[in-house]
């Protein structure tokens, strides 16, 4: 770690600041999300924030850096322009530390004109399954796997005995099988379980689970074309162009597979929310869901990292609703 802040030609030689583990820095960051005492993480119905295994995640998925959010500039492409790549070392430099990749990882999602993506902390899906799947175990689907909390979650959850992950995007989809392939030798190696992990390269409308063969459905689907993970023809912003093609077409169908592939006593997880492109989301979200089949049981909360100027204002935190269903008898 630099003792003094990150010059411009520091940063530029350097090049942009990934997330690129060596095999004992993977070591590490699974012995910490594994060791992690996740039993108070939920309180008063708030996921709380706890960042372990999200480096680890990250590091299987370069490719996300350059994906847009609506009409903003990647992290990626705000590091290629000199002028931009200034702006935000001087707005950090000003507001925060910048003597760390870390802090120039904050910098370069956070400045003016900027968005990345999200990843789903691993923690917070791993208080998920500990929740809603029984102390027996069971299978969970992600039906939009995206870049691997979930799955890394459920393989630091005991009571998750199958992970059946499903995502159209064909990069993710490297990601998350690399993935499969190099982390459960190690969760194996270190003393605990390692669920089973299938994984499809296939949308979740068209993807259809064995009836009544799976206890929890848990995800954050796309918040339709928000953000744009790849530019695919699979993609459901590209796949369904309107949004009332998008509802039928990828989440109503998502929301039926999910009430033919769940048990009687199986819940549906949602995390989904209003944005500035979509205003409705959630309330036709739930109106798809009470359609399909579901009886909406409670929202919990899940905490997000506060901006700048959240956090300079003393602002309450910000968070999302996480809807959690049964099926109607």
């Amino acid at each position: 770690m630099a003792t003094n802040p990150l010059s411009f030609d520091e940063v530029r030689t350097a090049g942009f600041p990934g997330y690129f583990l060596n095999m004992e820095e993977k070591w590490h960051e699974m012995r910490l999300l594994l060791a992690y005492d996740r039993s108070r993480l939920i309180e008063s119905g708030i996921v709380g924030q706890s960042m372990h295994g999200l480096a680890l995640a990250w590091n299987y998925f370069p490719h996300a850096w350059g994906v847009r959010c609506n009409d903003r500039l990647s992290p990626l492409e705000t590091f290629a322009d000199d002028e931009r790549l200034q702006n935000a070392l001087t707005r950090r430099k000003k507001y925060g530390s910048l003597k760390s990749e870390s802090d120039l990882r904050k910098a370069l999602r956070t400045v003016s004109g900027a968005q990345s993506v999200s990843n789903y902390r691993p923690t917070a899906a791993a208080a998920i399954y500990d929740r809603y799947l029984p102390k027996e175990g069971g299978v969970t689907w992600d039906m939009s796997s995206g870049y691997g909390g979930r799955l890394l979650g459920a393989m630091a959850c005991d009571r998750v005995l199958k992970y059946i992950g499903t995502d159209p995007a064909t990069l993710t989809m490297d990601g998350l099988c690399e993935m499969r392939e190099e982390l459960p030798p190690m969760v194996q190696c270190l003393g605990y379980p390692v669920p089973d992990i299938e994984l499809h390269k296939t949308g979740s409308e068209d993807f259809v689970p064995d009836k009544s063969s799976v206890r929890l459905a848990f995800t954050s689907p796309p918040y339709r074309g928000t953000e744009r993970y790849s530019d695919e023809p699979t993609q459901s912003f590209i796949k369904f162009p309107s949004r009332e093609a998008w509802l039928n077409g990828f989440l109503a169908a998502t929301l039926s597979n999910c009430y033919h592939c769940l048990t009687t006593d199986g819940k549906l997880v949602i995390n989904i929310a209003n944005v500035s492109s979509y205003k409705t989301l959630v309330d036709d979200f739930l109106g798809l869901a009470a359609r399909c089949g579901f009886r909406h049981e409670e929202t919990l909360h899940l905490a997000l990292s506060a901006g700048w100027g959240a956090r300079r204002n003393n602002n309450p935190i910000k968070t999302e609703p996480i809807f959690v269903f049964s099926k109607k008898p």
